[in-house]
């Protein structure tokens, strides 16, 4: 934490001054290690679940969009009996928390808003996937 009080935030998402502060690019993702084996480990890992492997076609395609609006679309594309409200919760709890850890989302919890962050490192695996599943 900051010990600079003009960059501390305030409930209102800004700093001490009120005004507004931009969302800070990521300078590192933070499980995600330079190597290029730590980023196969990584992409693999993110890769690994359908839920969360359907979120990223999602949101490659969309870049931002709603949580709630994720879910239903997300649901409305399973086969199964899944409501939209539990992926809502799963995703809320789950799945977006280990993508915006990796610096691949940003999730803004107040607003219910989720954005795609590219990474060269998962968008090639991810793109490679999708092909796989589609076939």
């Amino acid at each position: 934490m900051s010990e600079n009080p003009s960059e501390a935030k305030s409930e209102t998402g800004g700093n001490a001054t009120g005004v507004p502060t931009p969302e800070p690019a990521p300078t590192a993702d933070l499980h995600t290690g330079e190597e290029p084996s730590e980023k196969l480990d990584a992409a693999f890992e993110l890769l690994a679940e359908p839920l969360r492997r359907d979120a990223l076609y999602h949101l490659a395609d969309e870049e931002s969009v709603g949580l709630d609006s994720l879910a239903e679309d997300i649901a409305a594309k399973l086969d199964d009996e899944t409501d939209a409200q539990s992926l809502t919760v799963e995703l809320h709890h789950v799945h977006l928390p280990k993508l915006e850890s990796h610096g691949v989302v940003a999730y803004d919890p107040e607003r219910g808003t989720v954005r795609y962050r590219s990474r060269a490192w998962l968008d090639e695996w991810l793109e490679h996937v999708r092909r796989e599943e589609s076939d």
